[in-house]
């Protein structure tokens, strides 16, 4: 009687000190690299995949023989925007790993797919050749499971001898015609020979 009454004492003591003891630290997250070597594919063949240096390869689909991010430069800069206070935290685009959303839809990494100089303007949809090195990557953002979350647009600049990512927004409004007005129709223009009264 006396131990089941000292068993009964002590059980929950123990287990209030083990709900007061520390959680275990999180893991370590080593910062990205400082500097990104700026480098350029030796060549641009169409279905043939470009390494840098093996195994880190460029996006699969390449337009002109300039200086790209490789893979792994690539999620360099989506840790080094991670990182930074100023990067969006929320929206439609999930973007940063820490954004507050439900894990699942958490960007962890990205994948480069297609790659092509100059950068898209957010306000008017084009392509702006910038001075320096910068491009724009059609971007696979990918879950901590590797699966993929979505494919957006992303401008890389390279500055500070390191590749930088930037998210863009552009319009996505269909644009309107040119000529709103309808078509005059022409009531003989079924005939053989029949003269249309549009050259549309």
């Amino acid at each position: 009687m006396t131990r089941a009454v000292n068993i009964a004492f002590v059980a929950p003591i123990i287990a209030l000190m083990g709900g007061c003891q520390p959680s275990p630290p999180a893991a370590y997250m080593v910062p990205p690299p400082a500097r990104d070597l700026l480098q350029t594919p030796a060549e641009i063949t169409p279905g043939r995949l470009q390494y840098a240096r093996e195994p880190d390869t460029f996006a699969p689909v390449l337009t002109d023989r300039v200086a790209y991010p490789t893979q792994e430069q690539a999620n360099n800069a989506f840790e080094r925007e991670n990182m930074a206070s100023y990067y969006p935290t929320k929206g439609p685009y999930v973007i940063r790993a820490s954004d507050p959303l439900p894990s699942d839809r958490r960007a962890a990494s990205v994948h480069l797919f297609a790659c092509k100089p100059g950068v898209l303007n957010s306000i008017t949809g084009r392509i702006d050749q910038a001075g320096g090195h910068a491009i724009h990557c059609a971007t696979d953002f990918l879950d901590g499971q590797g699966r993929r979350l979505l494919r957006e647009p992303v401008n890389y600049y390279y500055f500070a001898s390191a590749w930088h990512m930037r998210e863009t927004n552009a319009p996505t409004t269909p644009a309107p015609w040119i000529n709103p007005e309808r078509s005059p129709s022409d009531p003989f223009s079924w005939f053989p020979f029949g003269k249309r009264s549009t050259p549309y």
